[in-house]
């Protein structure tokens, strides 16, 4: 069984979804394309989805075993 786990980042402000070139750094700022807001480093941004997705992880992994 494989189980996706999308992550997506869109402004509060705007709405628009975040973008960034293949090429960034975790220095690198993110900025909303659309209203200029910034979201912080490329690195604050992975480290975000990371929890995220170990938090949805952890959630299909308990509810599997529930089931048995």
């Amino acid at each position: 069984m494989t189980t996706t786990i999308p992550v997506s980042f869109n402004c509060k402000t705007c709405g628009e979804r975040l973008t960034w070139p293949d090429d960034t750094v975790d220095t690198t700022e993110i900025f909303c394309k659309k209203c200029g807001k910034r979201f912080g480093t490329y690195a604050d941004l992975r480290n975000t989805a990371l929890d995220a997705v170990r938090s949805k992880a952890e959630s299909i992994m308990k509810d599997a075993f529930k089931r048995r």
